[in-house]
C-alpha cells in the first residue's frame, strides 16, 4: 500500500512543532501546528498544543477557539476539559471552568489538580462552602501537591477574614517546607490584616531572604515599615517594588505617605501625583495629594483635590470631614465658607451615624465658624464624651473653651 504523503508530512510538522513549543520558540511553534491542521484537520492534539503556543504568546482568544476545536473533536478526552477549564479561570469565566471541571472528572477522577482548580472557582464565585470541600478532598488525595492546595485554601481563610484558619494551614505548609516563600508572604498578609505589623515585617523579611525580588513581599513590608513609622525602610521597599513593576499605584501612595512623614513634602507631592496619573479613577491618590496641599497651607489646591475625591466617592465620610474642616478653620477669610462647611460636616456625622469623635469635632468647629456657638459647645462636648484616645483630649478641651468664649477656631495647615 503506498504511503499518504499528506499524513507523513503533517507527521513531521506536528513533530517540528512539538519540539518548537518545548525550545520556547511559540511562533514557530504556531506555524507549524497550523500547517499539520491544514493537511490533517481532525486531529484533536494538534489544536490543543497549538492552544498552549497562543497562550505563551498572550492570545487567548485563539487558545480558546483551538480548546473548543479539540474537544470537539474528541470529547471523550479529559485533557481538553482541564484545559479548558485552566484557561477559562483565568479568564474569569468561572461558571463554565466549574463545567468543565465537573466534566473532565467524570471522565478521569484521578485528575486531583480539578478539584483544587473547582475550588478556586468556587471561591472566586463566592461559594466558600463548596470550595472548602474541594479544597479538602484535594489536599487528602493528592498529599504530594497538599502545599499549593493549602495555599488556595489558606487565601480563602484570609479573605473571609478567618484568621487563626489561615495561619493554621500556612503553619502546615511551612512545618514541611520552612522555605515556601509563598507560605510565608501569606502568613505575613495574615499578620498585616490582624494589625501585627512586626510579625508581618518578620514574615516579609523571610520570604524575600528566599525571593528578593517578590514584589508583593516588598509593597506588605513597605506598607508595614509605614505603619511601624520605620518611613526610611518602607520608602527603600518601594523603590525596590518600583524598579521591579514601574505602574504600580500602591507602591506610589505608600513612599508617598513616607515621604511625607520624613518632611520630603516635594517627593511625597510627585508621588500622589504619579499615583493620580496612573489610577484617575482612585479616590485615595486625591486624598493624599490634597494632605501635603494643606500641610503647604496651599488650600486652594486641598479643596480641588477633596473635591475630586468626592466625585469618586460621593458617599466619603472622611472626605467630607476633610472639606469642612479646611473651609470651617482655614485662616484665610477668602477660603472660609461656614455654609459649606457645616453641610459637610453634618454629612459626615450622618454617614458615621453621629459616632466618630473627630467629624464630631469638626461640626463644632462648622458651628463655631457660623457664629452658632451653643451648637458648637455642645458638639464639642459630645466629641469629647466618645473620643476613646485621652492624648486626644487637651486639644478638644481646648477648643471647647474657645466656644465657650465665643471664638472659632482657625487652624493652618501644617
Amino acid at each position: 500500500m503506498p504511503r499518504d504523503r499528506a499524513t507523513d508530512d503533517a507527521q513531521d510538522l506536528f513533530t517540528r512543532g512539538h519540539k518548537a513549543l518545548d525550545a520556547g520558540d511559540f511562533q514557530e511553534a504556531v506555524e507549524c501546528f497550523s500547517r499539520a491542521i491544514r493537511l490533517r484537520p481532525n486531529v484533536s492534539d494538534v489544536y490543543r498544543l497549538r492552544a498552549y503556543a497562543y497562550l505563551e504568546m498572550g492570545d487567548r482568544v485563539r487558545a480558546l477557539n483551538d480548546l473548543d476545536q479539540a474537544i470537539r473533536l474528541k470529547p471523550s478526552d479529559a485533557r481538553g476539559y482541564a484545559d479548558r477549564a485552566a484557561e477559562l479561570y483565568a479568564q474569569r469565566q468561572f461558571d463554565q471552568a466549574v463545567a468543565d471541571c465537573d466534566r473532565a472528572l467524570a471522565l478521569d477522577s484521578a485528575r486531583v489538580e480539578l478539584l483544587a482548580l473547582r475550588g478556586r472557582c468556587h471561591a472566586a464565585r463566592g461559594d466558600s462552602p463548596a470550595a472548602f470541600a474541594d479544597f479538602a478532598a484535594a489536599i487528602a488525595a493528592d498529599p504530594a501537591h497538599a502545599a499549593r492546595y493549602r495555599l488556595w485554601r489558606a487565601q480563602l481563610h484570609l479573605d473571609l477574614e478567618n484568621h487563626a484558619a489561615a495561619t493554621e494551614d500556612a503553619d502546615a505548609i511551612l512545618a514541611a517546607d520552612p522555605h515556601n516563600a509563598e507560605a510565608l508572604c501569606l502568613r505575613a498578609a495574615v499578620r498585616q490584616q490582624s494589625q501585627d505589623f512586626t510579625g508581618a515585617v518578620a514574615d516579609y523579611s523571610a520570604a524575600l531572604a528566599l525571593k528578593p525580588d517578590h514584589g508583593f513581599a516588598l509593597l506588605g513590608r513597605g506598607l508595614c515599615r509605614w505603619l511601624l513609622s520605620d518611613n526610611a525602610g518602607a520608602v527603600t521597599d518601594c523603590d525596590a517594588v518600583l524598579k521591579l513593576a514601574p505602574g504600580v499605584v500602591k507602591a506610589f501612595e505608600v513612599r508617598g505617605c513616607a515621604r511625607r512623614a520624613l518632611g520630603d513634602s516635594d517627593g511625597a507631592l510627585a508621588d500622589f501625583t504619579e499615583a493620580v496619573r496612573l489610577a484617575p479613577a482612585a479616590v485615595l491618590p486625591y486624598t493624599y495629594r490634597a494632605s501635603v496641599h494643606y500641610a503647604r497651607q496651599n488650600y486652594a489646591l486641598a479643596i480641588r483635590d477633596h473635591m475630586e475625591a468626592l466625585k469618586r466617592d460621593p458617599r466619603s465620610a472622611p472626605t467630607f470631614n476633610q472639606l469642612a474642616w479646611i473651609w470651617a478653620t482655614c485662616p484665610d477669610p477668602d477660603v472660609r465658607n461656614g455654609r459649606q462647611a457645616h453641610e459637610c460636616a453634618t454629612r459626615a456625622c450622618e454617614l458615621t451615624e453621629w459616632g466618630e469623635p473627630s467629624f464630631l469635632d469638626t461640626l463644632a468647629a462648622a458651628c463655631a465658624e457660623g457664629g452658632e456657638f451653643e451648637d458648637a459647645v455642645k458638639w464639642q462636648e459630645k466629641a469629647l464624651g466618645l473620643l476613646p484616645d485621652e492624648g486626644r483630649r487637651a486639644d478638644y478641651r481646648a477648643r471647647l473653651e474657645l466656644y465657650r468664649s465665643g471664638r472659632p477656631v482657625r487652624s493652618a495647615g501644617a
